[in-house]
């Protein structure tokens, strides 16, 4: 399933364009949600504490965490999932 544009902002890091937004009021807190700007590739969410001010340096982070950790955003894939303490 592909972020609609509409409430999605779009952030590049290195040399990928991604799309992200923010899942609000689910659990286990706040979902960072992020996808390669194609939206034909691997869908990624980091899940961090209610309260936590999402910024573009924290999402920034998450990516560059979640691509160290083995995320293939441009390869089809199932949703990947990382907890930010």
């Amino acid at each position: 399933m592909t972020l609609r544009r509409k409430g999605t902002r779009r952030i590049v890091v290195g040399e990928l364009n991604y799309r992200w937004t923010v899942a609000p009021n689910d659990e286990p807190g706040l979902g960072i949600v992020v996808e390669h700007e194609s939206g034909h590739g691997q869908r990624m969410v980091t899940w961090v504490e209610h309260g936590t001010i999402i910024a573009p340096g924290l999402v920034r982070e998450v990516i560059d965490d979640a691509l160290k950790a083995g995320w293939h955003p441009e390869k089809p894939g199932d949703e990947l999932v990382f907890r930010r303490e």
